[in-house]
């Protein structure tokens, strides 16, 4: 019960039990090599969690202020735990994300109500459109933030466990808070497009007058000529 113990997640995130800060950074450092998208270390979300052993009644394992109490040295409890955790790491980093994506857009509103207009291009708020949604596809399809592990199927006695951790992490609530965010940032971003398309079609009908009036000045221009020159003819 006192080895060390890791869970490693393909959606990158690593639990470590048992291991000393030393010890972490020189397992995490064996390991970096062979992450296909390591980060900087400034830029993990690390969270921290004690444990202890008691096994005196009642027998199922709990969770309360960050302490988990553990019943016994089944290896699949500490997995089942590691899960949520490991869910809850991913999800802090897309937290982070989208604070860092507030902060950038949080200029644009003011700038309209003072100016009447925003200096963005078309490219750049498409470019942050485009940030947002991957940031929603990696929440919701990709990260297994929101998926039950398939081990419940084999397992279904983890599976109360599994809700248990998930809900004092408060996973489900912060997932739909950031989606929520990520829909307010994204309705902000549909109006700037629909402003900078209707700024577009008013230069272009602009550009398409100052023709017009060029091209009856020119025609203009050109009678006037042909009328000095029938005159001198004469």
């Amino acid at each position: 019960m006192g080895r060390n113990e890791v869970f490693l997640f393909d959606f990158g995130v690593i639990v470590l039990w048992n291991f000393t800060v030393e010890e972490e950074q020189l397992y995490l450092s064996i390991l970096k090599p062979f992450a296909t998208n390591p980060r900087h270390s400034v830029d993990a979300e690390i969270e921290d969690f004690h444990f202890q052993y008691d096994f005196t009644k009642p027998n199922q394992p709990r969770i309360y202020n960050d302490m988990i109490t553990l019943k016994s040295g089944n290896p699949m409890i500490k997995l089942t735990i590691s899960h949520g955790i490991a869910q809850s790491a991913k999800l802090a980093y897309f937290e982070n994300v989208m604070e860092q994506e507030i902060q950038q857009t949080s200029v644009l509103p003011k700038m309209m109500g003072k100016y009447g207009q925003v200096k963005l291009t078309r490219d750049d708020v498409v470019k942050v459109v485009g940030r947002l949604f991957r940031l929603r596809m990696n929440v919701n399809l990709v990260s297994n933030v929101l998926d039950t592990p398939e081990i419940f199927w084999s397992e279904p006695e983890l599976q109360g466990l599994y809700n248990a951790i998930r809900g004092y992490l408060e996973i489900s609530q912060r997932v739909k808070l950031l989606n929520t965010r990520t829909g307010v940032i994204s309705d902000l971003l549909d109006m700037l497009s629909d402003h900078l398309h209707g700024s577009q079609h008013t230069m272009m009908t602009r550009i398409v007058i100052y023709l017009i009036v060029i091209t009856c000045i020119v025609a203009g221009a050109e009678v006037y000529v042909k009328t000095l020159l029938e005159k001198a003819v004469k």
